[in-house]
């Protein structure tokens, strides 16, 4: 089975609030990016694609390649997350295989729930991580809010395992660049998305106080 795996790293993380995007904060002396990069790097027969901001890209290419010195390919992103992937599902060209999208902020991802996913993908076409919410829950509208079952409810997490030709060709079709994930895209062409336990230690860093994970 040919693999790739995809970085996601081009967003700006306006909401952590820094000088740099968040995927480029450092953290005992490496970029969050490069602990997510480090903690993937050894599997097997895998060729990695990372996605850096369109903006100031040689910038960040440059900080990249001062980490990482193996063969990965580094390309440019695009404004929206959802144009990022689709540059970098466009820059393979070996539609045969399976492709993990993985958010680069996600550095606590492990080996052995990425093996499972692409196995899973294997036999089913794709595979979504996803965890339960340990909460209640309620759903909110504009006028009221309501309880919910949180056993109808899951939380979707990254890598996102898909095969490469069936991903592009919804990319080709789709009328909707609005997706917020790849799985929500496969639902606007009615294709089941087939769910894959993912952990709980496998979270977004998303805000400042979400850097308190690595102490």
């Amino acid at each position: 089975m040919i693999k790739y795996f995809m970085l996601m790293a081009a967003g700006s993380g306006e909401r952590m609030k820094s000088n740099v995007p968040k995927q480029f904060i450092e953290i005992n002396g490496l970029p969050i990016l490069i602990h997510t990069y480090n903690n993937i790097k050894k599997i097997d027969n895998t060729k990695f694609i990372i996605v850096l901001p369109d903006e100031n890209f040689k910038k960040w290419e440059s900080l990249v390649k001062n980490f990482i010195k193996d063969d990965v390919d580094i390309i440019r992103g695009s404004r929206e997350r959802n144009l990022s992937v689709r540059n970098g599902i466009n820059h393979i060209n070996d539609d045969s295989g399976y492709v993990a999208i993985h958010d680069g902020v996600r550095p606590f991802i492990n080996e052995d729930l990425i093996k499972k996913l692409f196995n899973e993908a294997k036999k089913r076409g794709n595979a979504i991580p996803f965890t339960t919410s340990h909460n209640s829950m309620r759903r909110v509208d504009k006028k009221n809010n309501y309880a919910v079952d949180r056993s109808r409810y899951v939380q979707i997490q990254t890598p996102q395992v898909f095969q490469i030709s069936e991903l592009k060709k919804c990319m080709k079709n789709t009328s909707n660049y609005n997706f917020t994930d790849e799985a929500s895209l496969f639902d606007e062409f009615d294709i089941k998305i087939n769910l894959v336990e993912g952990s709980d230690e496998n979270i977004k860093i998303t805000t400042e106080k979400d850097l308190n994970y690595f102490s």
